[in-house]
């Protein structure tokens, strides 16, 4: 059983399903939409109860890096090195590198950490950087 409410003039929907309740903000002030969301959220919460699909705690950027640094044993010792210098020094506030090469691979791979958290289902949502990914072409 889904009901639709109101608290502090935003929608919520709260799914009941075995003596389990769960609530979800719809994010929304306007009950047209929050009529709209309703089936889409409710169907997740019923997947959530059911046990069918978990519910994504959101991690953080630092524990997804230190996950993402752990995770691969198929990368070499450089790649390695690099990607935890890389990720080091973006969690430490540094800005991004001024050399267009050296900031391409920085936000490569800032975002393929993002991406694996995607993939696996870490996170829902990633912040990737939009900045170029290429660098500037060699000049033999």
């Amino acid at each position: 059983m889904a009901t639709l409410y109101q608290n502090k003039g935003h929608w919520l929907l709260t799914v009941q399903y075995q003596g389990k309740r769960l609530t979800r903000s719809l994010r929304t002030k306007d009950k047209k939409v929050a009529k709209q969301l309703k089936p889409y959220v409710e169907s997740q919460l019923i997947l959530e109860l059911t046990g069918l699909k978990k519910a994504i705690t959101p991690i953080s950027f630092p524990a997804l890096s230190t996950r993402f640094l752990k995770a691969s044993k198929k990368r070499s010792k450089n790649t390695q090195d690099l990607y935890e210098y890389v990720l080091k020094s973006y969690l430490n506030g540094n800005p991004l590198p001024t050399n267009p090469n050296s900031r391409a691979i920085f936000v490569r791979t800032i975002n393929a950490c993002w991406n694996w958290g995607l993939k696996e289902g870490l996170i829902d949502k990633a912040d990737k950087l939009k900045e170029e990914t290429r660098g500037l072409p060699s000049q033999n």
